[in-house]
């Protein structure tokens, strides 16, 4: 089996808090890999250090899901909660986060891209969103997932940025897709 082939295979399962330091490994490449073509070193660095790529917690709610290769290497990461991101409070935006279920630490190993990880783990965190009662989803993508999650049907809110330290601002966009119409073809 090729390394190609061996990426293509992988499954989507729920994450174990056994599973966070490897988590937080693939996610932090996601960032300075697949980030850099679109922030510069020192925002990438501003934003891991002062928010972090997820919070522990949303590992044990239960509803945050890895895709894992044949070997057991993550290769994406995702999932919602309806508790705030700490993120939420730097926000330079004018609107305040709705009390609606917000999708969380959506992330692809690099050497996984264009090979549905993304959307896979999308398709599983919002299924299990609706099974537990969600009806909308809302996000704050950063500017290299923004193309994935319009193809997904999210819908641009609002265009903001977290403000870092150093005085330079993150630059995100806040998006929400309503998941009546996927009831239907969960059911």
């Amino acid at each position: 089996m090729t390394e190609d082939t061996a990426l293509s295979r992988y499954f989507v399962r729920l994450a174990r808090p056994a599973d966070i330091p490897a988590i937080r490994s693939m996610q932090e490449r996601s960032m300075w890999v697949l980030g850099g073509d679109f922030y510069t070193p020192s925002e990438i660095a501003g934003f891991l250090t002062l928010f972090g790529t997820m919070d522990d917690a949303v590992v044990d709610e239960g509803h945050y899901f890895v895709a894992e290769d044949h070997r057991g290497a993550i290769l994406g990461s995702g999932g919602w909660t309806r508790s705030r991101p700490r993120y939420a409070t730097a926000s330079a935006g004018t609107r305040n986060p709705s009390d609606a279920p917000t999708v969380r630490s959506v992330f692809v190993d690099p050497a996984a891209t264009r090979r549905g990880v993304g959307s896979a783990i999308m398709a599983r965190t919002e299924q299990d969103a609706i099974d537990h009662g969600a009806e909308t989803l809302q996000l704050t993508a950063t500017l290299s997932g923004v193309a994935l999650y319009q193809r997904l049907g999210y819908q641009t809110v609002e265009v903001t940025a977290l403000d870092l330290p150093d005085q330079s601002r993150f630059e995100c966009v806040r998006m929400r897709k309503a998941l009546g119409t996927l009831r239907f073809r969960a059911a």
